[in-house]
């Protein structure tokens, strides 16, 4: 009984850790097929930066948690449920409930349909027209004047981090 209780605590913790980041979405984020590939890249002049908030997808996190909530479920409910009675139709009618309890919980630790992360609003020039990009990233990370936009493809705004050391309190 112990070891079922510590197994659950534990996979509440694990499943508590499932929320996107936004990590996935920095500027200076590249997925493994970018890696040693040309990009064009632009000098930009920052003009204004400001907090914003980005709404990421946390659907995928969501469905690992539940996954896992079942599967510790089922377990812990099949444990449970030969406690008492040591046949083969208590264990599975335990599994199934601690299943559905599982995927209940998992789903409730695995966060919101949609995670909010920090992010900025970079007003820049370019060619002389000012555009506006939303960027996963802390406003610390950013300051006015010259920043590079890599471009992999024509609406793609990846202005990258001017202020290394701006966060470092």
């Amino acid at each position: 009984m112990k070891k079922v209780a510590l197994a659950t605590i534990v996979a509440s913790l694990v499943l508590a850790g499932c929320a996107n980041d936004g990590r996935y979405y920095r500027s200076d984020t590249y997925a493994a097929g970018a890696v040693n590939q040309a990009q064009q890249v632009r000098t930009v002049e920052i003009l204004s930066i400001g907090p914003a908030q980005v709404a990421v997808s946390n659907t995928e996190n969501r469905g690992d948690a539940q996954t896992i909530g079942t599967i510790i479920g089922a377990i812990a409910g099949a444990a449970l449920g030969s406690h008492n009675r040591h046949d083969t139709a208590s264990r599975v009618i335990g599994g199934l409930a601690g299943g559905a309890v599982g995927n209940i919980a998992g789903g409730a630790v695995g966060g919101d349909r949609t995670s909010y992360v920090d992010g900025v609003q970079l007003t820049f020039r370019y060619n002389n027209k000012l555009y506006n990009s939303a960027q996963v990233g802390q406003v610390c990370e950013f300051k006015p004047g010259l920043a590079i936009m890599i471009s992999t493809t024509p609406t793609e705004t990846r202005i990258q981090p001017n202020n290394p050391n701006g966060c470092v309190q």
